[in-house]
């Protein structure tokens, strides 16, 4: 049995980007109590895609761990071929200039709330801090793994920290509200 999510393109982008497979996982599950949630990317995807339960889908375009009701689960997203025929405008310059950039501590803190997801908004920030940190990096970041402990309201103001870049083949991100670390983000970049 699987699940079937649509979506349209944001902004140019031919691809579906991570913050609304994010976003519509949540929606998904917004009637379960689910935390600890793990979800990998591997890979860019151009179709719609099937929720399945289980992890035994090789070609699998997200692994997704998490827990409902404090019970282990583990479900993947997996292309279903169905074209997408739609695309949204989306500018993410929108919520960087409610940001402020912190490049000594290598933070970026969200100022004031911006109508967008809390998914949509940490991507956003932590796209523009790696940016920023590492001018002379040539090639395109990619949203790649999400480990979140638990659901945030949209318009939580946080801070996205560089904790640990592995030689731009993955960096890690703390994602905080006020001083509590509520979950990580996982960017990869693909040089150019």
């Amino acid at each position: 049995m699987s699940t079937e999510l649509s979506f349209c393109f944001k902004g140019s982008r031919n691809y579906v980007q991570g913050a609304d497979i994010v976003s519509e996982l949540l929606k998904l599950f917004a009637d379960q109590n689910i935390s600890d949630i793990d979800l990998k990317f591997n890979g860019i995807t151009q179709t719609n895609l099937s929720l399945m339960e289980g992890l035994e889908n090789l070609d699998a375009k997200v692994n997704i761990r998490l827990k409902e009701a404090g019970e282990e689960k583990s479900y993947q997203l997996v292309e279903n071929d169905e074209t997408i025929e739609c695309s949204y405008e989306y500018d993410e310059d929108e919520i960087i200039t409610n940001c402020q950039l912190d490049l000594a501590n290598q933070q970026i803190i969200l100022k004031q709330s911006t109508g967008f997801t809390l998914c949509e908004n940490f991507v956003a920030m932590n796209k523009y801090l790696l940016q920023s940190l590492f001018l002379e990096a040539k090639g395109k970041w990619y949203f790649t793994r999400l480990e979140q402990s638990r659901i945030i309201e949209d318009d939580a103001l946080i801070t996205v920290r560089l904790i640990k870049n592995f030689n731009f083949r993955l960096t890690k991100s703390d994602i905080l509200v006020g001083n509590e670390c509520i979950g990580s983000v996982y960017f990869t970049m693909v040089k150019e």
